[in-house]
């Protein structure tokens, strides 16, 4: 039997040329493209109002319920003995991925000067002076935008902390009485 194996292995060696003894199986046709997975659908960044209330609470910060004035969702906060207002914009069902901070204040004390003063002298919050009404005070408001990335509530941290320092700051800066406030120190000339 290994004669007969043998005597085949040498015939098909003689008989055959030698190219296609050294030649490999034909490749196989080009596979078909495989079609691009479909895209999935990003998760909208924002917050619910329910979250943002449960981690205003975890801040110290009392959150009443959301209210609704046509297209604007508002929910009125206290924190540190400030009231103020957490606007929540561009939202998408109860998802909301841009929030506005407002606070605002009428006083005799708030001029267009103080005004303009705190919004060349300083950076986040911007403020708005409003005229007084017939019989009332002139307003000073405060406002601090906040764009919500899509990692959490961790993430608006520190723009609260900005705002709740800037407040109080706000509220002095826009009560005071410039003509019986005490002046500041002039800064020391650069190299002296």
């Amino acid at each position: 039997m290994k004669h007969i194996a043998a005597a085949l292995l040498a015939f098909a060696g003689s008989a055959l040329p030698g190219s296609v003894l050294a030649q490999t199986a034909p490749a196989a046709p080009p596979a078909a493209p495989v079609p691009a997975a479909a895209p999935q659908p990003r998760p909208v960044p924002g917050l619910s109002a329910a979250t943002l209330t449960a981690w205003l609470a975890t801040q110290g910060a009392t959150a009443e319920p959301v209210k609704q004035d046509g297209d604007r969702r508002y929910m009125r906060v206290t924190a540190d003995g400030l009231p103020w207002i957490l606007f929540m914009q561009s939202c998408d069902g109860d998802v909301c991925s841009d929030l506005q901070f407002t606070a605002g204040l009428a006083n005799a004390q708030v001029t267009p000067e103080k005004i303009n003063d705190w919004n060349r002298d300083r950076r986040f919050m911007k403020a708005v002076y409003e005229p007084a009404e017939p019989g009332g005070q002139p307003s000073a408001l405060a406002q601090f935008d906040v764009l919500v990335p899509s990692g959490g509530v961790a993430e608006l941290t520190d723009p609260l902390a900005i705002w709740r320092s800037l407040l109080p700051e706000f509220v002095r800066v826009m009560t005071t009485d410039r003509t019986t406030a005490t002046p500041t120190a002039a800064p020391a000339a650069p190299g002296g």
